[in-house]
């Protein structure tokens, strides 16, 4: 379906076939995400040299790499969110995109801790209009039966960006310092926000659901009031509270890890751990959205189960990883959280926009990411730079083991969440797919 506006545009009317359909939307998307991975996680593997350069503590590195991306990412995520569900998705990505890869490559100028710091809060500023905005068009491109697989393919944007976080930043710090990997990192984004600007066109919403549906935008206070209720969205939020916590406190600190117990360069971080985060999470996260579709395609309580599980699971991976004395065990269990840890990510935001109202979809993405990283993202690597910082006086390098394993425990906490979570579902999906009046 095409709005009216799209129908009488001529640059629309003027573009190739494949810039019109909703993979080839869908895969660019996906290059948008994966860009916004990598601007935000190639600090990741540099935050040793970063630390020695500046003459920081773990602490501070926390507070960067959390807080500071956090900080107004979590206030404009929101509103931006509000201006997606009414305005033009598209434009607002592409603008997004244009701020955080520009603030980025300026990371790399920067010459004190201040102003490497404002430089990440410049990226947070334009990644608040990455994340929902491109979640609300998915929706609205694929059909619910669809869209578990559909969300799993756009979530391969942080397994390629992580992927390649690792292998740029380990590598061209390496050999030409941590400033030209922030450089290398920015300035691709910057080409790819104009071939989303004005290769595709938005898309009407509602247009994938069978009937017609209300697509009206409700105030704030309603929209809150409507989503306070529905039991399984509120559930799901919880969880990621507690995965997202893993994800970004295990992901921040696993580089580190790597360098100070494992001894590895960044050079071989970036190729090993790079390289095997790269392959298991890509078959983690495709898997698992088409198990998530496969298992949920005669009750939709397994689009929520089967992320539970895989984020249970991924428990026991962070403990091996933290414990192993050996660089293959270890890395066995590096290769277990990458697999499992992403799955739930996916399917369950495509379950969250089927138990809120059309209208609302952006802005309930925004709210699950904005109160997820919160806590995962600012609070996560922050807790364990303190935990390190505070008790290595007494257990030296090697507190980050102890650090580190707390992100076990929060992964499968998530998980059982999500399995109460699935009771709801059912009952949340009928009432906000309710045909319009």
């Amino acid at each position: 379906m095409q709005t009216k506006e799209s129908a009488t545009d001529p640059r629309v009317a003027g573009m190739p076939a494949a810039a019109k359909s909703p993979l080839y939307f869908l895969a660019l998307l996906t290059i948008v995400y994966s860009l916004n991975f990598l601007d935000r996680t190639v600090m990741n593997i540099l935050i040793d040299p970063i630390k020695a350069q500046y003459h920081l503590s773990d602490t501070v590195m926390g507070l960067i790499a959390g807080f500071g991306f956090t900080l107004l990412y979590s206030i404009l995520a929101a509103p931006v969110a509000r201006w997606a569900d009414r305005g033009n998705r598209r434009s607002i990505i592409a603008l997004g995109m244009l701020v955080w890869s520009a603030m980025t490559a300026l990371a790399g100028l920067a010459r004190n801790a201040v102003q490497f710091t404002l430089s990440r809060v410049g990226v947070s500023i334009g990644e608040a209009a990455g994340t929902a905005p491109s979640a609300s068009l998915i929706s609205d491109l694929y059909p619910g039966e669809r869209r578990a697989t559909a969300m799993s393919i756009f979530q391969l944007g942080p397994v390629i960006g992580g992927f390649l976080g690792m292998l740029i930043g380990g590598w061209v710090n390496q050999y030409y310092g941590w400033h030209d990997a922030f450089l290398v990192a920015g300035i691709p984004g910057i080409f790819v926000a104009l071939v989303l600007r004005f290769t595709v066109r938005e898309p009407a919403r509602g247009s994938s659901e069978q009937h017609r549906v209300d697509t009206r935008q409700q105030g704030v206070v309603e929209t809150i009031r409507y989503m306070s209720r529905q039991k399984s969205y509120v559930l799901i939020l919880l969880g990621f509270c507690l995965t997202t916590y893993t994800q970004f406190g295990f992901g921040t600190w696993a580089a580190v890890f790597l360098g100070r117990i494992q001894h590895l360069n960044t050079a071989q971080i970036g190729i090993y751990a790079g390289t095997l985060r790269g392959l298991t999470s890509l078959a983690g996260t495709l898997g698992g959205g088409y198990c998530a579709d496969w298992a949920g395609r005669n009750d939709v309580r397994w689009k929520v189960y089967v992320p539970a599980i895989a984020s249970i699971l991924a428990g026991p991976g962070v403990l091996l990883f933290c414990f192993a004395r050996s660089l293959s065990m270890c890395l066995t269990g590096f290769a277990v959280v990458s697999m499992l840890a992403p799955v739930h990510v996916g399917p369950l935001v495509g379950v969250s926009h089927s138990t809120v109202k059309v209208g609302m979809r952006a802005f309930s993405t925004s709210l699950i990411y904005l109160i997820a990283e919160l806590i995962g993202l600012g609070v996560g690597p922050f807790l364990i730079g303190l935990f390190d910082d505070h008790y290595a006086p007494r257990l030296g390098v090697q507190i980050i083991r102890y650090s580190m394993s707390t992100a076990g425990l929060t992964t499968m906490l998530g998980g059982l969440i999500f399995i109460f979570a699935a009771r709801y579902v059912r009952a949340d999906s009928a009432r906000a797919m309710a045909r319009e009046g």
